[in-house]
């Protein structure tokens, strides 16, 4: 046996406020009080036309202006509500939505113009019969200038409504474009995050294999970094942001690699306060940076030198730098497909208010820094 169902709605007010938004959101879109005053205008001024304003005294014409305000808004308000409910529900290909308003125009001015003539004609239907005019005639006669008034504020509607429109459609291509660029910021640094410089884990690999053959501790404890390095790196490939605390392992990690691979000649410092290690950045960005610094800047020194990263908040930003005491600047420091795609992410996710900068360090090498706003105890990101 089939339960019975609930018919009535338990909350009529909710019931008939879901009903006022479907009409409102499907049946009359883009109908505005700013476009009903404009119909009231036009109502005015065929009012001031009818009552002879202007060709009698103020006192016996303003009557007869009410009156016949009152009768051109019963005659175009019916074609007002067609033309905005057809332009909303008819298929929007312009071979099927303007032949249906221009349908809905006639049918809705014959059907105001009577009524019109209802609510004039009740209780004197002689007045139709000056001119030898039967009511219906009169209609006939009459419609003809509501039909144009209809047709008027048939086009006016859909002047502003395409307009509308168009600038929505602008928009929402802009967004779209803009929406589009980051995806492919997105792609390029997932290009650059899957290649994860294979010469790299080649190289670490069989530094590996040879130090366990001669220095079975020192190898094992590179293999040790290369798996905490596999094992920070991997996952961040697939994800848009990380956190300063997980990027520092990541460069301690690697860094403790290139220490065993350089020898005395590479040392490091990560200073991250346990107050900045929870901020979220864009992924490798300051990896990016210390594999610039220990490429150009100290593995052409046969001394080699140190790395330096560090995080602070100052002056309403938050300030990353990536400092070297290697070579300095090169004709290769400023550009590069790495520090090329730092910018780009920045300028991606925070916009113009982030700032990427290289200047030189004390007594010698680059100070790679990255600076993105600060509000509210966290990085601001563009709108």
């Amino acid at each position: 046996m089939n339960e019975p169902r609930t018919v009535l709605s338990s909350d009529p007010a909710g019931a008939l406020k879901r009903i006022g938004r479907t009409l409102r959101d499907r049946w009359f879109t883009g109908l505005t009080w700013q476009g009903l005053a404009l119909v009231y205008i036009v109502c005015v001024l065929n009012a001031m036309r009818r009552s002879g304003l202007f060709r009698f005294s103020f006192d016996e014409s303003l009557p007869a202006l009410l009156g016949m305000f009152g009768l051109a808004v019963i005659a175009l308000l019916p074609s007002t509500l067609a033309v905005v409910a057809t332009y909303n529900l008819a298929p929007p290909a312009p071979r099927w939505r303007y032949p249906a308003m221009a349908l809905a125009i006639l049918v809705a001015s014959a059907a105001g113009t009577a009524l019109m003539a209802l609510v004039e004609s009740q209780g004197r239907m002689e007045f139709f019969h000056r001119d030898n005019l039967t009511p219906l005639w009169w209609v006939v006669g009459t419609w003809p200038r509501y039909l144009v008034l209809s047709a008027l504020i048939g086009v006016v509607f859909v002047f502003f409504r395409t307009r509308e429109e168009s600038e929505v459609a602008t928009q929402r291509a802009e967004l779209d474009r803009e929406r589009f660029a980051q995806q492919m910021d997105e792609a390029r640094l997932q290009m650059l995050q899957a290649q994860i410089e294979p010469h790299f884990l080649f190289n670490t690999l069989a530094n590996v294999r040879r130090l366990y053959q001669s220095e079975p501790a020192t190898g094992e404890t590179m293999l040790d970094n290369l798996m905490r390095y596999l094992a920070v790196a991997l996952p961040q490939m697939r994800a848009n942001d990380t956190t300063i605390g997980r990027e520092a392992i990541l460069i301690e990690s690697f860094l403790t690699i290139q220490r065993i691979r350089m020898g005395r000649r590479l040392t490091f410092e990560i200073d991250i306060p346990e107050t900045l290690r929870d901020v979220r950045i864009p992924p490798l960005m300051l990896l990016t940076l210390v594999e610039n610094a220990i490429k150009h800047g100290l593995n052409p020194l046969p001394e080699g030198g140190q790395v330096r990263v560090s995080a602070s908040v100052e002056d309403s930003e938050l300030r990353i730098r990536v400092a070297d005491t290697g070579q300095g600047f090169t004709k290769s420091s400023g550009g590069g497909t790495g520090l090329a795609n730092t910018r780009a992410r920045l300028a991606a996710v925070y916009g113009p208010a982030a700032r990427f900068a290289l200047t030189l360090n004390t007594p010698r090498g680059v100070i790679a820094m990255i600076c993105v706003p600060w509000k509210a105890g966290g990085p601001a990101t563009a709108a």
